[in-house]
C-alpha cells in the first residue's frame, strides 16, 4: 500500500517525533518550519504521563532515544549532551505582597506533591533548545524532508489534495500532500491559511506572561529560612521540580536545569496588570512584580537574564475544530490554557500517538474512509480533552485567588485525576478495543467520576467568598473534595495527617489496589512496573 504524502508545519518536539515515526511507517513526510534549530522555546515541565507516551512510542517504534527521555536516570546517562533538569514534583508557595514569605509547622503556605519516589526514574525539564535540535535531526535521520527556513504563503485544496507553496531559504518551494499536520503551536500556521475561527469563550481564563532563562538565582529554601519561614522535610528536595509561588496577581514559575540555569516568568491574571503590560516594558514589567514579594526579590537578587526578557500578552487560544478534510491540528495549535500543572507537554505527546497509530496502515486512498474517520475522532477527543483541562485550570485560579486553603483542596481533585491516570496506564492492560491508552481521554477528560467531582466541585467553589485562610469553610470544602475523589484516590490525597506533603508511597498504593480493580497480591506483583516500564521490570 503506498504511503501518504504528509506535510507537517511546526518542527517543535511533537512535530519532529511525528515526522519520524510517519516516515518509519513508510509515509513520504515533509517537515517545513520558518525558524532554524537550536532555537529557544518554552513548555518545558514533563510529567509521568509524557514519560508513558514516550516509553510507548519508543517500544512500539523502536526508538531507544525516546525511552531515555522518558526518565531522568536514564537520560543522564544516555543522553548526557542533552541538558535537562531534575524534576521529583509539583511545589507550592503562597506569598502575600509586601511580606516576606513565611511558613510554619503546619504549612499553611506550602504544597509539595512528589511525581516519583527517586531522581532515577523521575521526570524532568526539558531544555527545548536541546531537545527539539535532537528530535528534529532524528528526523533527518530517519529520511524525513526537513525544510528550515520556509516559509509557506499559499494553501490550496486542489482535487483532493494539498498545495503549498513558498520560499525555502530564499528559493521558490512548492509541493503536495494528501495530509497537512499542523505542528506550529500558538502561531498558528492553519488557523490562518483556512482561517479556523476562534473558540474562546468570552468570559474564560485570560493571562499574560513575563519571562525569560536566568543565571545566579539563589535557593529558594535559603532565603525563606533566612526571612524566617519554616519548611519542615518533604519528600523530595523540594526545588528540584516545578516550582509554583501562588501570588496576589497569578502566580510564578521557576523551574531550574542541572546546568545551573532556571526557567522563571509570571503568569499574570489579575486584569490591573496585564493592562498594564501594554505600557511597560518587559524589564519594567519583571522589576516591578518581583519588587512586590520581598523574599522572591531576595532570590531574584544576582540574578542575570541570560536572554532578553519577553512577554506574551495573551497565553490562551482555542479553535473552533482540530481536524477536518486533509488537516488536522496539534493540541497546542489547537488549544492552550495555561502552564499550570505542566499538561502541556504530555498532552502533546498523546496526540502524536493517536495519529502514529491512525496513520499506521492507511495508505493514501484514506483505506476506505477509514483516515476521515479516524480524524473526526480524533477532533472530537481533542475538543472534549480540551473543555476538561479548561475546567481544571480555571478552577485551580479560581480557587488561587480566593484563599491557599481551597487551592490545595483543588490541587487534590488535579492530582487524584493524574495520579489514578499514571497508575492505570502503568499497572493495567491497554484497554481492548478503543486503540489503547493513547484514545482513552487524556487526563480523566472521558472519567465520569472526575468529571463529576470536577462540575460539582466548580459549582461549590463558586459559592464560596473570597479571603478563606482557615476556618470551617475551607475544611468543609476540602472534605467534599476527598469524598468525590475517594474512588480514584490512589495516592492517598487529601490527608490531612500527611500535613501537605505527599509522597510516592507504595504502601498507600496498594491499600488501594481495588480502585484500580487488582488484588493486593497482584498489586504487589506489579508495583516493580513503577519504576520505569514493563521493559525493565
Amino acid at each position: 500500500m503506498p504511503g501518504v504524502r504528509i506535510a507537517i508545519v511546526g518542527s517543535g518536539f511533537a512535530g519532529s517525533l511525528l515526522a519520524r515515526v510517519l516516515q518509519l511507517q513508510g509515509h513520504r513526510v515533509t517537515l517545513l518550519d520558518r525558524g532554524r534549530h537550536p532555537r529557544f522555546a518554552l513548555g518545558e515541565s514533563s510529567t509521568p504521563l509524557a514519560a508513558l507516551s514516550l516509553e510507548r512510542l519508543a517500544a512500539r517504534y523502536g526508538l531507544d532515544d525516546l525511552h531515555h527521555l522518558a526518565a531522568y536516570g536514564r537520560w543522564r546517562r544516555e543522553l548526557p549532551a542533552l541538558r535537562r533538569g531534575l524534576k521529583r514534583g509539583f511545589t507550592f508557595y503562597a506569598h502575600q505582597p509586601g511580606k516576606p514569605f513565611s511558613n510554619g509547622p503546619r504549612n499553611e503556605h506550602r504544597l509539595l506533591v512528589a511525581a516519583s519516589p527517586d531522581d532515577a526514574v523521575a521526570d524532568a525539564h526539558w531544555l527545548r533548545e536541546d531537545v527539539d535540535h535532537h528530535l528534529l535531526r532524528q528526523a533527518e535521520a530517519a529520511g524525513v524532508a526537513c525544510m528550515q527556513e520556509a516559509e509557506v504563503t499559499e494553501v490550496a485544496r486542489v482535487a483532493g489534495a494539498w498545495r503549498l507553496a513558498g520560499r525555502h531559504e530564499g528559493r521558490p518551494l512548492e509541493l503536495g500532500a494528501d495530509l497537512l499536520i499542523d505542528a506550529s503551536g500558538a502561531a498558528g500556521f492553519l488557523a490562518r491559511h483556512l482561517a479556523i475561527p476562534s473558540a474562546l469563550a468570552a468570559d474564560g481564563l485570560r493571562t499574560s506572561l513575563v519571562f525569560s532563562h536566568f543565571d545566579g538565582v539563589l535557593p529558594f529554601a535559603q532565603v525563606a529560612a533566612e526571612a524566617g519561614a519554616e519548611l519542615p522535610p518533604g519528600p523530595y528536595p523540594e526545588e528540584r521540580a516545578a516550582v509554583h509561588h501562588l501570588l496576589r496577581e497569578g502566580w510564578m514559575y521557576v523551574l531550574p536545569f542541572d546546568h545551573g540555569t532556571v526557567s522563571a516568568g509570571f503568569v499574570i491574571a489579575r486584569a490591573k496588570e496585564r493592562e498594564s503590560l501594554t505600557r511597560w516594558t518587559p524589564q519594567k514589567a519583571w522589576d516591578e512584580l518581583l519588587g512586590r514579594y520581598p523574599t522572591l526579590a531576595a532570590q531574584f537578587a544576582d540574578a542575570r537574564p541570560v536572554r532578553p526578557l519577553a512577554v506574551v500578552p495573551q497565553l490562551q487560544h482555542r479553535r473552533r475544530r482540530a481536524a477536518g478534510d486533509g488537516w488536522v491540528l496539534l493540541p497546542h495549535a489547537f488549544c492552550f490554557t495555561s502552564p499550570l500543572f505542566s499538561t502541556g507537554i504530555a498532552w502533546s505527546l498523546t496526540a502524536v500517538e493517536r495519529l502514529a497509530l491512525l496513520l499506521e496502515d492507511v495508505g493514501s486512498d484514506g483505506a476506505d474512509g477509514r483516515r476521515a474517520r479516524g480524524l473526526d475522532r480524533y477532533g472530537a477527543l481533542l475538543a472534549a480533552e480540551a473543555d476538561h483541562l479548561e475546567s481544571l485550570i480555571a478552577g485551580a485560579y479560581e480557587a488561587a485567588a480566593k484563599s491557599f486553603d481551597l487551592f490545595v483542596a483543588w490541587g487534590d481533585l488535579y492530582f487524584a485525576a493524574a495520579s489514578f491516570a499514571e497508575a492505570s496506564q502503568r499497572l493495567l492492560p491497554e484497554p481492548a478495543g478503543s486503540g489503547g491508552w493513547a484514545w482513552e481521554g487524556f487526563l480523566g477528560s472521558a472519567d465520569p467520576v472526575i468529571g463529576g467531582a470536577l462540575a460539582r466541585t466548580h459549582a461549590e467553589l463558586r459559592r464560596l467568598p473570597e479571603g478563606l485562610a482557615g476556618g470551617e469553610l475551607p475544611r468543609r470544602f476540602a472534605a467534599s473534595v476527598r469524598r468525590r475523589i475517594a474512588p480514584r484516590n490512589v495516592a492517598g490525597l487529601a490527608d490531612p495527617g500527611r500535613n501537605r506533603l505527599y509522597p510516592v508511597d507504595l504502601e498507600v498504593l496498594t491499600r488501594n489496589a481495588h480502585r484500580l480493580g487488582l488484588t493486593g497480591a497482584e498489586m504487589e506483583q506489579r508495583l516493580p512496573w513503577l519504576r520505569g516500564d514493563r521493559r525493565e521490570s
